[in-house]
């Protein structure tokens, strides 16, 4: 039998879909890179999205993609949209407005089933997120 790789698992983009004064959409894309010559099952992607603001690191969302199948030498983008809706969003929100920008990490781990062979593979990345991307989101425009 060929020996086996891990996948590759990598967060390719964070967009925010939309904002209003009690929730934030944000769309996740998770790519699982798949470099062995026969398919392999994503069991689950679960993660969480933490809001850096200053020295406070909060959780603002959670997300998984569900069970996906990565063809053989192939890889896949799986896009998992999360909502965040509580008073920790309000928090992040506000050190935003003040600084200008705001740094979000998603962190989480792949569980990967190949025939007779598991792995966990964890990943991490971390994004900021600016002003303008909230104004845009929000559906407004920035005055120049």
């Amino acid at each position: 039998m060929p020996l086996l790789h891990e996948p590759e698992v990598s967060l390719e983009d964070v967009r925010l879909r939309s904002l209003s004064i009690s929730s934030l959409e944000l769309d996740v894309a998770i790519r699982v890179r798949n470099k062995n010559p026969l398919g392999v099952t994503i069991q689950e992607v679960p993660f969480k999205v933490l809001c850096r603001d200053c020295a406070t690191v909060r959780q603002i969302a959670t997300g998984n993609t569900g069970r996906v199948t990565i063809p053989a030498n192939d890889s896949t983008l799986i896009t998992v949209p999360v909502r965040s809706d509580n008073a920790v969003l309000l928090a992040a929100l506000a050190a935003l407005a003040a600084q200008g920008t705001v740094q979000v990490t998603i962190k989480g781990t792949a569980v990967v089933d190949a025939v007779l062979f598991h792995w966990s593979v964890p990943f991490e990345k971390t994004l900021p997120v600016t002003m303008e991307q909230i104004v845009k989101a929000a559906g407004g425009e920035r005055k120049k």
